[in-house]
């Protein structure tokens, strides 16, 4: 397969052309700057073909023209989200591509109405909307929440100065509402990469559909004990409060907010959701495609700064 990924030097972008490559597949990069892809990733690309704006009609024509399938990995930005990806999506159609993978590796909101996470609120719309005027019926990989972002690194995810965060890596703590035994569901970037591969080459992937996966499942203390094993350093456990603490905290601080700095409050919305079993995915789809994957242990080696 020829199969084009938009937004190719972003984190999952630059994943996702070592796992389509390892397959077998030939990857078309659709991006603003070819120089931000790693040199030994840009060498895997049949062809790159650039975009500065999501809105340039001609180059998403460009980029779309004769391949077999779509991975859009653009990034959190709303505008790209909705808009981008409508656009991306009707240059498939012009294209007549009917495999398309949305830009949507993250808890599964599904079942969300609007309002409800502001951060997912582009999505929502987006599937929404193509249900109702398109024939191609788009792939959504949840894979819940990136180890990368659970473990707050930056420049993966929601994470940045005065954002509501589950892991202090400067002090090693870990922040926990509730109990702390709610199960997380967690997926590594690469994994991730690895799982949109596999159903990609899928005989049925033009049927799209939703599909859950993950590296791992664990409580905030489970992988606190981890890490501390791993590591040899002592986790400190900071109690926060109860749930219906958490709710009122969140509820409280979209109030006060601005829908425009909704990042700063949002984290509020991922730990709650987490815990009240919102997140909690109705299925899982692991056995059926074939990617073994990390274990924390694991992610923990391959990242001594975490």
């Amino acid at each position: 397969m020829l199969i084009l990924v938009a937004g190719v030097s972003g984190n999952m972008g630059q994943k996702l052309v070592h796992s389509l490559t390892s397959r077998g597949h030939r990857v078309r990069g659709l991006g603003r700057d070819a120089s931000k892809l790693v040199p030994h990733t840009y060498a895997l690309l049949d062809d790159f073909v650039t975009c500065e704006v999501y809105y340039d009609s001609a180059a998403l024509d460009r980029a779309c023209a004769g391949v077999d399938g779509i991975i859009c990995a653009y990034g959190m930005d709303p505008r790209l989200q909705l808009e981008g990806q409508l656009l991306l999506l009707r240059a498939a159609e012009r294209a007549n591509v009917c495999i398309y993978v949305t830009a949507c590796w993250n808890h599964d909101w599904s079942k969300l109405e609007l309002g409800k996470h502001e951060a997912y609120d582009a999505l929502v719309s987006f599937r929404h909307h193509v249900e109702m005027t398109s024939d191609i019926k788009p792939i959504y990989v949840f894979n819940s929440i990136f180890a990368e972002t659970l473990f707050s690194t930056i420049g993966h995810g929601h994470v940045g100065p005065d954002m509501p965060l589950v892991w202090d890596s400067s002090t090693k703590t870990m922040n926990i509402w509730g109990t702390g035994h709610s199960v997380w569901y967690w997926t590594t970037e690469q994994d991730s990469a690895e799982f949109t591969a596999e159903i990609i080459q899928r005989n049925d992937a033009a049927q799209g559909g939703c599909w859950n996966v993950c590296s791992g499942a664990n409580s905030l203390l489970e992988i606190a004990k981890v890490y501390e094993q791993e590591r040899d350093v002592q986790v400190k456990l900071n109690k926060l409060g109860t749930i219906d603490d958490l709710r009122e905290k969140a509820l409280k601080a979209r109030k006060e907010g601005r829908k425009t700095d909704y990042r700063l409050y949002i984290g509020w919305f991922y730990q709650l959701y987490a815990i009240d079993g919102t997140w909690v995915f109705p299925k899982l789809d692991n056995d059926i495609l074939e990617v073994k994957t990390t274990s924390l242990v694991e992610f923990l080696k391959m990242h001594p700064d975490i």
